[in-house]
């Protein structure tokens, strides 16, 4: 394991506090004028996903987390357990949902992702930030309410709705940011 002393904590930094995963979110050294320098860090916790601020001796030690990031492709799930696939070595992974932390409402046959693990055990899974989704049904719009209104709500192949403009149709297939859950664009095929 690497060691990193509180000086050297950097954004994107994994380490084990109390034999827990967290990832830096931010780090900010501060030398004051008396006394001894300390780092303030916020920290991701990476079993919960909680946040969490902290103040850290410049002198403390911490060490590395057996992080591992993985590509897989999504092939099935039972409603409890999500089945994925290694794309490296074709083993199959299992997820518990509480795992997928919401990516599983932009999950489809075959669609790519990154599963993270920890001690060779899955701890999150994290879809691509842009996805592209056919339109399977569209809202019922009423006809000349285009004044007040420039979008109408449509549902995805995966059962999400998301708001698009007014020149969207069924079948259609939509670029989405899956951080915001927002369309970005329509796409030709």
């Amino acid at each position: 394991m690497t060691t990193y002393s509180g000086t050297s904590l950097k954004s994107g930094l994994k380490i084990l506090i109390k034999n827990q995963p967290y990832e830096i979110q931010c780090s900010e050294f501060i030398k004051p004028g008396k006394g001894q320098a300390f780092v303030r860090i916020k920290l991701k916790q990476l079993l919960t996903g909680k946040i969490l601020s902290k103040t850290v001796k410049a002198t403390d030690i911490f060490y590395s987390t057996d992080i591992t990031e993985i590509t897989a492709i999504y092939l099935y799930n039972n409603g409890f357990i999500w089945i994925f696939m290694n794309k490296k070595s074709f083993e199959h992974i299992h997820v518990l949902k509480k795992f997928l932390y919401g990516c599983e409402k932009w999950l489809i046959n075959s669609s790519s992702c990154k599963i993270i693990l920890w001690n060779n055990s899955p701890i999150s899974v994290h879809t691509n930030t842009f996805i592209i989704l056919r339109v399977q049904d569209i809202d019922i719009t009423v006809k000349g309410d285009t004044v007040n209104s420039t979008s109408k709500l449509v549902f995805v192949e995966t059962g999400v709705s998301v708001r698009v403009p007014l020149f969207i149709k069924k079948g259609d297939f939509i670029k989405i940011d899956t951080r915001l859950g927002k369309y970005i664009s329509r796409i030709n095929h």
